[in-house]
């Protein structure tokens, strides 16, 4: 009784500091007006794939006359823009099938662990396995999504690639917790982990190749006026629905430790990471509608 009791308050002062961060962070006195920080999550995943692309490739700066036509340093600047994007096109396509193949590799050993119905070598069924499996797509693959994800969250900036980082990361080490001390939580519920960590770091990665795609294709037709104008419509929509999301996450760990049932502490971490997760995916597959939408709309 005494220990719960505990848990109770440290959750309540902790929701109440984290609710006052997430507050300040989004909607606290800053020293710029905004307008550049709107796209440094889309400068800061351009700028991940362009440290990949060879030099070679690459215009260097005009030094003779021609430099002084607009015309011709614009042709400059779109070719550079579109080798730098067939980049980030063909890594993202790369990465996400290796986290699709590693995902399915779990969650198959994980439905075939828990449904006993036909048995497992032990070191196959070790936890400890998926967790091998789990850490590459968390680090490796999911690069670029905490690149973009903690870039915007340093920058005050709200951005769905940080609900999936963040979703992520709490999901990895609370399952990587659960194989030394399985105990915490019922097995069928703590073998899951894994997976659904694996699948949201899939699922944002295949939005990102989707999108990257289609802007590939998109260069040069779109003017950079319109472009500028859908990023600046996600980040108005973004600065309402992360914060939300980051409350509601904050506020359900903390109402599972108070009132829910036994085991609450792997219980309320596994509400909030999914919560994170979610919102994350849904906005990001908002995010295509959006584009094809007015893509179709320009006709």
């Amino acid at each position: 009784m005494g220990f719960d009791l505990f848990m109770a308050v440290v959750a309540m002062v902790l929701a109440i500091f984290l609710t006052w961060l997430t507050l300040w962070l989004f909607f606290g006195p800053r020293n710029d007006d905004g307008t550049d920080a709107r796209f440094v999550a889309r400068d800061f995943l351009a700028s991940y794939f362009a440290g990949k692309v060879d030099a070679g490739t690459i215009s260097p700066p005009s030094t003779d006359s021609s430099s002084a036509n607009p015309d011709g340093a614009a042709l400059d600047n779109n070719n550079d823009e579109f080798v730098i994007g067939r980049e980030r096109t063909r890594q993202l396509a790369r990465l996400t099938l290796i986290s699709a193949a590693l995902t399915a590799a779990i969650s198959i050993t994980t439905v075939l662990y828990i449904s006993k119905t036909n048995p497992l070598p032990s070191w196959i069924a070790s936890p400890w396995l998926r967790a091998i499996g789990a850490t590459p797509i968390l680090f490796s693959c999911g690069a670029p999504i905490h690149r973009v994800g903690w870039a915007a969250l340093s920058n005050r900036v709200a951005n769905t690639d940080s609900l999936v980082s963040l979703g992520s990361s709490v999901a990895y080490l609370y399952s990587l917790a659960l194989c030394i001390a399985p105990s915490l939580l019922p097995v069928g519920l703590h073998e899951w982990g894994f997976a659904s960590m694996g699948a949201a770091i899939t699922l944002a990665l295949l939005c990102h190749y989707i999108a990257s795609e289609k802007s590939d294709m998109r260069l040069g037709a779109d003017p950079a006026a319109q472009r500028e104008r859908t990023s600046a419509r996600q980040a108005r929509i973004s600065r309402a629905v992360v914060p939300t999301v980051l409350l509601i996450a904050i506020w359900s760990f903390a109402v599972e430790i108070v009132f829910g049932p036994q085991p609450r502490l792997a219980l309320a971490v596994m509400f909030a990471s999914n919560v994170l997760m979610l919102a994350g995916l849904i906005m990001s597959i908002l995010w295509m509608a959006l584009g094809r939408s007015e893509t179709l709309a320009r006709g």
